[in-house]
């Protein structure tokens, strides 16, 4: 196993500023305290680049320390996994802040959803469960348990989405802002953890760098979206309806939420 290239050090490099420039920015906004999930997500993530990053800068250093890294990956990931959990529950409730029945209702749900994500994933991943050609058994067993806990997060925040398309009131900008982000950022890791276990003794250096790669896109546009106003404006992004009809979606939303808050 060789050390990363200078073009994978510089992107692993720029993901670190660009992580860094985001923390920065929600500090700067007093955003820590309205979103505190995604904030420690974001946080956690840059210590441990960060911290590996002393693993990484030369051939020498890297093949000193090539197990305290793979170490570092297998303990930290997990963490990483729950809080990017946290951070989609978060998202949920900064969706439905007008509705606190349906956050109470959302939360069974959005269990629900994630078990039966869950065992969707399993069965689309199953012919991935193959350790034939695996160098590190137990790195296999985290990146299969993140694809597919990272499929189901995304199933629901596809229906997450459907629910904003459709539902005819605005949300704040930057919540708007944290949901592209954190979906973009989410997406490169599913399908960056997928094509990794394809192969992993041919896929696993590409994998982390095109990960890397489209994360920078993804944390600069999230950076760059969240505004000093974002919490006091909303944007409209529902898909086009008729006053009549957007009146009837909401008040039955208003009912069924209140008929949930009186049980």
């Amino acid at each position: 196993m060789t050390a990363p290239s200078l073009f994978e050090q510089a992107v692993w490099y720029a993901a670190l500023a660009l992580q860094a420039v985001l923390l920065w920015r929600m500090l700067r906004l007093r955003l820590a305290g309205t979103y505190p999930a995604i904030f420690a997500l974001i946080a956690l993530q840059l210590l441990r680049s960060a911290w590996i990053s002393q693993y990484v800068f030369s051939q020498e250093a890297f093949l000193r320390n090539v197990d305290r890294y793979g170490f570092t990956i297998l303990f930290t990931e997990p963490v990483l996994i729950a809080a990017r959990a946290a951070a989609v529950f978060e998202l949920t409730g900064g969706v439905l802040h007008a509705y606190r029945g349906l956050r109470i209702l959302s939360r069974g749900a959005l269990l629900a959803t994630l078990l039966a994500g869950l065992a969707v994933s399993l069965a689309l991943h199953s012919s991935e469960f193959d350790f034939s050609n695996e160098p590190a058994f137990w790195l296999r067993v985290l990146y299969l348990a993140e694809t597919t806990v990272y499929s189901a997060l995304l199933v629901f925040l596809l229906l997450l989405a459907l629910f904003v398309l459709y539902h005819p009131a605005p949300i704040r900008r930057n919540l708007l802002a944290h949901g592209i982000g954190f979906t973009f950022y989410m997406v490169s890791s599913a399908a960056a953890v997928w094509l990794r276990n394809q192969d992993a003794a041919q896929w696993t250096r590409t994998a982390s760098t095109l990960r890397l790669a489209f994360s920078l896109a993804g944390l600069a546009l999230w950076a760059w979206l969240l505004s000093p106003r974002g919490e006091e404006e909303s944007v409209a992004v529902h898909v086009p309806l008729s006053e009549e009809t957007g009146q009837r979606v909401l008040a039955r939303l208003a009912a069924l939420n209140s008929a949930i808050e009186r049980k």
